[in-house]
């Protein structure tokens, strides 16, 4: 049974470590601890390493842009708050975390760095391939978009009989490589779960809708007890 979380996080403003206080509660709502671990210029990646590794799971939390250069994509001028060392330390502790065989749940950009992590790629920004309605920051405490899962899957559980999420992201997985098989699309076929054993990324943000439904605890409750 899981204990103790590390809950991945970068600098927002650039003075500040900082992250959103739902997946705080929702860790808390579901008997666990988390821990706050920073992951952007200035940690030591192998010090990261190490701390990381002393806990039971890891949670990737939202945030900027990946740079598209980790994903082995050409630079883009459509990518927003990229933070390079954020992306390094991040893809190395999905990587080591899921060598040493503990769970990892990646919400939004935390979806986007296990994908990249594990040789998947990102559609750097959605509109301009002609997929609009993603961004709807306005409403992020509310579902907008409907979500449709493979059955017995993880992102099925993760659903937990909703249908309906939040949206607010401008770049998703487009190929989920080799070890992640995708799980769940939008109603235009944006790809909004992927998964394998012991990993899974959300391309929405349950902590956020929480107050409108708390069956969205269930990707917290996986984390704990997978």
């Amino acid at each position: 049974m899981t204990r103790t979380v590390a809950v991945l996080v970068g600098r927002e403003p650039d003075v500040r470590y900082s992250v959103h206080r739902g997946y705080v509660d929702a860790l808390n709502a579901v008997g666990v601890s988390a821990v706050l671990v920073p992951t952007s210029d200035g940690v030591d990646v192998e010090r990261c390493l190490d701390v990381v590794a002393r806990f039971d799971a890891v949670l990737a939390s939202g945030g900027g842009d990946i740079d598209p250069s980790v994903y082995g994509a050409a630079a883009s001028h459509v990518v927003e708050g990229v933070d390079r060392h954020r992306d390094n330390i991040e893809t190395a502790v999905v990587v080591a975390t899921r060598e040493r065989g503990a769970p990892v749940l990646g919400i939004c950009r935390g979806s986007q760095v296990v994908a990249a992590a594990l040789g998947g790629t990102l559609v750097a920004d959605l509109p301009t391939v002609g997929f609009d309605g993603h961004w709807e920051e306005a409403r992020q405490f509310e579902p907008v978009h409907t979500v449709t899962a493979d059955v017995t899957t993880l992102a099925s559980a993760a659903l937990a009989g909703t249908s309906m999420v939040n949206s607010i992201h401008h770049q998703a997985v487009a190929d989920p490589g080799p070890e992640l098989v995708a799980t769940a699309w939008s109603c235009d076929g944006v790809i909004e779960a992927v998964e394998a054993d012991g990993v899974l990324g959300v391309q929405w943000h349950p902590e956020r809708l929480l107050d409108h439904d708390r069956r969205h605890l269930a990707p917290f409750k996986w984390l704990v007890t997978a």
